[in-house]
């Protein structure tokens, strides 16, 4: 795999919103220095060329804006969870970009994913810097699996990350967050990754959400945690703890890891 060969991917619905999508796709592929792909599903032969048409004029479009980004555009068929895995296996994918309004279709697909998954909404100039990387942190050993692509903010976009980490009264659960947040303080330290530890107010099982209640505070512009580790019935019926953190999180753009796969590293 040739550095130029990874992609950033937009998932392209033809709808007004994807507009916004592909302005955080293509701000985040110009940081990571990789292609940026357009990317659409069809489902009928009659759908295929009319898709692919579109997919192509977006592209020149944008590449005469552009001219200096590499674009590329890619059809396949059936939906997003069915072409995940070739999307990264395939494709080099390493990214996917989607439009907050897409979490509820889009979260069985991530649960197959070993890319993150970046919601966006909107497209003001104070959320396309990603100078400001908030990174919630519980006691969960996935916790530390946001930690990469904290680090390529830090790397490629000279971002500060900052480290909120959770309040514990159990103290093995204590002890593993502390565990985390040194890892964390010791990973980003040897990159030389500008980093600011926050002692937050919550339990693990809040310092998402006190996150992104004091978000604005913090002067974030993006959002970087793990999704859930197992997922039970229960989850499957009322909607993941993510999926409700997405919808809630008005303009700042998150990203989602899935821990229950390895993560795909970036070539640099």
């Amino acid at each position: 795999m040739t550095y130029s060969d990874q992609k950033v991917v937009v998932v392209c619905d033809f709808s007004e919103r994807m507009n916004e999508v592909i302005v955080h796709g293509a701000r985040l592929a110009d940081i990571l220095k990789k292609e940026l792909c357009l990317f659409a599903l069809w489902k009928d032969k009659s759908q295929k060329n009319e898709v692919q048409e579109k997919l192509i004029l977006m592209s020149r479009n944008l590449k005469s804006k552009l001219p200096d980004l590499q674009i590329s555009n890619l059809i396949l068929r059936n939906t997003l969870p069915d072409n995940i895995e070739k999307l990264v296996n395939d494709y080099n994918s390493v990214l996917v970009v989607l439009h907050q309004e897409q979490i509820k279709n889009s979260m069985k697909a991530f649960r197959e994913s070993s890319i993150p998954f970046l919601f966006v909404n909107g497209s003001s100039a104070e959320y396309l810097q990603y100078k400001n990387v908030l990174v919630p942190v519980d006691y969960r050993k996935a916790s530390k699996e946001t930690s990469l692509w904290a680090s390529y903010f830090g790397r490629f976009n000279h971002s500060l990350i900052q480290v909120i980490y959770a309040r514990e009264s159990d103290r093995d659960n204590e002890n593993q967050l502390m565990r985390n947040v040194k890892f964390f303080q010791k990973f980003l330290s040897s990159l030389n990754v500008r980093l600011s530890l926050i002692e937050g107010k919550s339990s693990s099982w809040g310092i998402c959400k006190e996150t992104l209640e004091n978000a604005q505070k913090l002067k974030g512009d993006v959002m970087i945690f793990s999704g859930s580790s197992t997922i039970t019935l229960i989850d499957l019926m009322i909607g993941l703890p993510e999926k409700r953190i997405v919808q809630k999180a008005g303009n700042l753009p998150v990203m989602l890891i899935n821990p229950r796969k390895d993560i795909c590293m970036i070539c640099d």
